[in-house]
């Protein structure tokens, strides 16, 4: 049994080294908060923004191969 505590900074830096590794998981949705925590830019604001601007060009992508 480890009985080492990590510090917050540890696990989110865990996480992201595993994150892509998760199953289930959207592509663009996994790079993007990469993207976003690689340029110490991981805030709520920026997280909102960029999903929202992801949804956006989701949804264009969809109406035209749907006409």
């Amino acid at each position: 049994m480890n009985d080492e505590v990590k510090s917050g900074k540890q696990v989110i830096e865990e996480f992201f080294s595993q994150i892509e590794d998760l199953e289930g998981l959207d592509k663009n949705t996994v790079k993007l908060l990469l993207d976003l925590h690689s340029e110490g830019k991981l805030t709520d604001t920026n997280i909102q923004n960029a999903l929202s601007e992801l949804l956006q060009n989701e949804l264009k992508k969809a109406e035209v191969s749907n006409d």
